[in-house]
C-alpha cells in the first residue's frame, strides 16, 4: 500500500497500521543508525525512538514529502542526539554483519564492511559515513538524501564528493606508509 493512504488510515484511528509502516522501513532505518552509533542495541533503540517521534507527529506530516525521507530524517537525528548525548566518538562502524543481525538488517551491504573501506570509515565524521551509506549502501538518491538531512542536493552532492576524496585519500596514505 502507499505511504500516504497508511498514514491517512492511521490518523483516521486505524492506528494498527502504523506497524505496517513499521516493518517497512525498520531495516533501514536501523542500518541508518548502526552506521552512526556502530551499535545494535542503540540502532534498535534509536529506532523505536524514532517511530515513536514519528508516530507522535504523524498529524503534523508533510504529504509533499516521502514517509521514507521523513523517517530516515527522524532517524538521522535521533542518531546524531544519541551520540551528542553519549559524547563518545570512538565507536564508529565497528560492527560486524554477523554478530545477531536480522535478515532484513543485512541485506544492507555495508561499505563499512569491506576490508578496504573499513578502518577508513571510521575517520570520517557521522554525516559523511551516513551520506555515503545512504547514497551507496541504500542507493537513495540525492533527493532523497537531500530531504532527510534537510539540505539541497546540490549540497548533498558536495558532501559525497568530499567525503569520498577524503576516503580515497584515506587509502592513499595507507598504501604510501605500507608500500
Amino acid at each position: 500500500m502507499e505511504d500516504k493512504h497508511l498514514i491517512e488510515r492511521c490518523l483516521n484511528g486505524e492506528t494498527e497500521v502504523y506497524e505496517l509502516m513499521v516493518k517497512k522501513y525498520q531495516s533501514m532505518v536501523i542500518a541508518l543508525a548502526m552506521s552512526i552509533t556502530s551499535s545494535i542495541d542503540d540502532a534498535k533503540d534509536i529506532a523505536q525512538e524514532s517511530f515513536v517521534r514519528a508516530y507522535l507527529k504523524l498529524s503534523n506530516f508533510n504529504s509533499d514529502l516521502n514517509f521514507k525521507s521523513w523517517i530516515m530524517r527522524i532517524a538521522y537525528n535521533c542518531s546524531i542526539d544519541h551520540i551528542r548525548k553519549r559524547k563518545s566518538f570512538f565507536k564508529y562502524f565497528n560492527f560486524k554483519v554477523d554478530q545477531g543481525l536480522n535478515e532484513e538488517v543485512k541485506k544492507y551491504k555495508l561499505v563499512s564492511d569491506s576490508e578496504i573501506f573499513s578502518p577508513h570509515m571510521k575517520k570520517l565524521k557521522p554525516r559523511e559515513r551516513a551520506i555515503l551509506l545512504m547514497r551507496y549502501d541504500q542507493n537513495l538518491s540525492t533527493n532523497e538524501i537531500g530531504e532527510i538531512l534537510s539540505c539541497s542536493p546540490k549540497t548533498v552532492r558536495v558532501h559525497i564528493f568530499n567525503a569520498r576524496n577524503k576516503l580515497k585519500k584515506y587509502i592513499e596514505d595507507t598504501e604510501r606508509k605500507n608500500g
